[in-house]
């Protein structure tokens, strides 16, 4: 049910609203420089954190490049000298990711960031949006590299944000204080070639990015399903995209079995066949005498998952032996409970908010997801 709690969460949980071309900024271009610096201490150990960052983006956010370059510091019963160096380009849904200690650059997709972009949304208040959902409260302003910024506070925390995006974010608690600042901001201005370039490493691609069937079957069914939700939503006179649109218990039901419907469709059609082969793989295994063997008997599986679009489990089958297939077994086990739950549900219900509460005991899409604890991990920086 996570897929339908993501969609959720995205069209009624904040205001995204549509747009002529996806935004993830209000500004089309910008590159910033931030000075990053981070102090640590207790009765053992010191530990000083500096150096730099920048954040450049082009085309409203398309494209993004985010690096961080610094060396720590520490002094005490030990004395020690680490460079950390991080980089990241996001290139419409294609997330590269620099590795510089392994010289290398893994390269896989935000699927997610896919439908947004194909929905044209615009997301550039969702800095702000985060901060309100962490229950922050807006507590002056600030002038930072030249631009005046919303100055807000929560817990330990404190941001300044200029049209949504952070010029400093302030972390303070007992024994530790970690600041970055902008130093340099320019908007709107032409980026290069250069400054969106990553190092001549070799590029890993990971197998989410063109190997894994199920999450492209997820993709095309979140667009879908957005589109199908867009068009019942329009000829009951509602519009999703308003931002003042006040979403009732009733509604909420109403967008979530939208949402749903193709997925539900779906399960009555495989979960049947998905049990069946579950059962089969269990003792396919248990006769596995090699790797090859044991993945063999995951493929029916692996099958119904893809046209499901959802996702087949791991299994270590390196070095085969009687440990690790009673491992596999025991968590294929698992999954038949889980399924065999999920597959009565399916069967006695058409409403997917049926399904949900057969299956979870309440219809709380929102405690499905992992509340934010910092502005950082919920921000674009």
């Amino acid at each position: 049910m996570k897929l339908l709690y993501i969609l959720l969460i995205m069209l009624i949980g904040t205001s995204l609203s549509a747009s002529e071309e996806f935004k993830q900024y209000k500004f089309k271009s910008a590159t910033i420089y931030y000075d990053v610096q981070t102090s640590s201490f207790d009765n053992n150990l010191n530990s000083n954190v500096q150096g730099v960052a920048r954040l450049v983006f082009d085309n409203w956010g398309l494209k993004e490049l985010k690096e961080e370059d610094v060396r720590e510091v520490q002094a005490g019963d030990f004395n020690e000298s680490n460079g950390r160096h991080t980089m990241t380009l996001v290139d419409k849904g294609t997330i590269f990711t620099v590795d510089f200690s392994e010289k290398k650059i893994y390269k896989t997709r935000d699927r997610d960031l896919d439908m947004a972009i194909s929905e044209k949304l615009d997301l550039s208040d969702e800095s702000v949006n985060s901060l309100i959902k962490l229950g922050a409260n807006k507590v002056g302003k600030e002038k930072i590299a030249g631009y005046e910024c919303d100055l807000w506070e929560y817990s330990d925390q404190q941001v300044c944000l200029y049209k949504g995006i952070p010029l400093k974010i302030v972390i303070q608690s007992a024994g530790f204080v970690s600041e970055k600042k902008a130093v340099q901001v320019m908007f709107d201005k032409p980026i290069t070639a250069n400054s969106l370039e990553l190092p001549k490493f070799p590029i890993v691609t990971g197998e989410d990015y063109s190997g894994n069937k199920a999450s492209m079957v997820r993709t095309t069914d979140y667009i879908d399903s957005i589109k199908a939700l867009k068009n019942q939503m329009k000829q009951k006179g509602l519009n999703l995209e308003d931002a003042n649109l006040s979403v009732t218990p009733q509604l909420e039901k109403d967008i979530i079995n939208a949402l749903g419907k193709r997925y539900l469709k779906k399960q009555k059609e495989h979960l049947p066949d998905l049990l069946e082969a579950l059962r089969v793989a269990k003792s396919c295994i248990a006769k596995a005498a090699t790797k090859k063997d044991a993945q063999k008997c995951l493929a029916p599986i692996k099958h119904i998952n893809d046209l499901l679009g959802d996702p087949t489990p791991e299994y270590d089958f390196d070095n085969l032996d009687e440990i690790k297939k009673a491992k596999a077994i025991k968590s294929i086990d698992k999954e038949i409970k889980d399924t065999e739950v999920t597959s009565n549900c399916v069967n006695k219900f058409d409403k997917t908010t049926d399904v949900i509460i057969c299956t979870e005991g309440k219809l709380n899409p929102q405690e499905s997801s992992t509340a934010p604890t910092s502005f950082e991990q919920n921000s674009s920086f």
